[in-house]
């Protein structure tokens, strides 16, 4: 493959993987935000009484993702919600990335520490409503939607 044939593929892989218009961007990050306010939210739920302490908070986040889209329009930096569950020395941090990340949007990283065992986890915004979880190591094929039984799986060590 040419030079240039390798540039012109990395222009149209650049050009997938973000919405064609402003408009759109800026519906994506208040989706994006509103489904991060609505998981804190319902984490908050189920854990409600059981001892394990829930910290939601604000991240300001400089999305170089949203560079496509205009830089003097402010859509690449946003606040949106955090989550931290502390149970002991266990905790869990989910934390909001970047809008886009090839076809994913609403890119998260959830990290479950315990004594000796760390893991990670990738979320996304599935298409409708809700989020597809997945091991980090694990292609995007491996997604799987979020239920709460999946959530559960993922911070077990945290009991």
């Amino acid at each position: 493959m040419s030079a240039r044939d390798r540039f012109f593929k990395r222009v149209q892989q650049k050009n997938d993987s973000i919405p064609p218009d402003h408009e759109s961007a800026e519906g994506e990050i208040r989706a994006f935000r509103q489904r991060m306010d609505a998981l804190a939210q319902q984490i908050c739920e189920w854990f409600e009484g059981s001892g394990i302490e829930v910290i939601v908070s604000t991240k300001h986040i400089h999305d170089l993702s949203t560079l496509g889209y205009s830089l003097s329009s402010g859509i690449c930096r946003y606040d949106i919600t955090t989550i931290r569950l502390l149970n002991g020395d266990r905790s869990a941090s989910i934390m909001p990335e970047q809008l886009c990340r090839r076809a994913e949007r609403g890119c998260v990283t959830m990290r479950v520490d315990a004594p000796g065992i760390s893991q990670v986890f990738c979320l996304s915004m599935a298409p409708e409503e809700g989020w597809f979880i997945r091991r980090e190591h694990q292609g995007v094929k491996e997604n799987a939607i979020m239920t709460e039984n999946h959530f559960f799986l993922a911070v077990d060590c945290l009991a």
